[in-house]
């Protein structure tokens, strides 16, 4: 039963996450930049988008936000 409520804990997460990407993405490349990242987030530093985009490829994918959401870096998806 654990293991069921941590897979679909983990599936939500991602889906939340994935969900935010892809109303980012205006662009349809599968990841925010970070200027489609500051229309979401109109405060957002670059030195903030940097927090976010952990692997500094200057592109932020789903795995990056869930961190960053999880991390208190930005809000969650959800709310």
């Amino acid at each position: 039963m654990k293991k069921v409520l941590i897979a679909t804990a983990a599936t939500l997460f991602a889906t939340a996450s994935f969900a935010a990407v892809a109303d980012m993405d205006t662009d349809g490349d599968g990841v925010v930049s970070f200027t489609e990242m500051l229309a979401a987030y109109p405060t957002l530093t670059e030195d903030g988008f940097a927090a976010v985009d952990t692997n500094s490829d200057g592109v932020v994918d789903d795995s990056e936000i869930t961190a960053a959401e999880e991390g208190g870096l930005i809000p969650t998806s959800d709310g």
